[in-house]
């Protein structure tokens, strides 16, 4: 990750240990997706429970470099002011 935002200059991690709290909003993300998962497959799709379980593995599995992007920018844009 780069230390400052190339157009404006931000400087992203502003102490140690700032993207801690980016952990909570990646478990947020990774639990909505998984739950949203859950309910198209077993309810509306109707299928078997270790087939919904392979899924929301896969899934979690597949979102998990893009919830941690994700997350990391999310923490970062509540802290950042105009």
């Amino acid at each position: 990750m780069n230390k400052r935002c190339e157009l404006c200059d931000f400087k992203f991690e502003k102490e140690t240990g700032f993207f801690f709290g980016a952990m909570f909003v990646s478990y947020a993300l990774g639990a909505a997706e998984m739950i949203a998962s859950l309910v198209l497959f077993w309810n509306i799709v109707d299928l078997s429970p270790l087939m919904v379980f392979s899924i929301i593995v896969v899934i979690a599995v597949l979102l998990s470099t893009f919830n941690f992007r994700l997350s990391r920018s999310i923490w970062t844009h509540i802290f950042y002011k105009n």
